[in-house]
């Protein structure tokens, strides 16, 4: 096993056991709320000039 596959492995049974399901997409869905969450921010901070 090379370097590069246990390093793999050990990435995916991080986030197998993880505190948050589905956690290898929750970073994905996180991202998103950020960005929405930014986007209305610069939206109303704009809508104040």
């Amino acid at each position: 096993m090379t370097q590069t596959q246990a390093a793999m492995e050990a990435y995916n049974a991080l986030w197998a056991a993880g505190y948050i399901p589905y956690s290898s997409y929750f970073w994905m869905i996180l991202i998103v709320i950020l960005g929405i969450i930014a986007l209305y921010e610069a939206r109303t901070f704009i809508t104040k000039f």
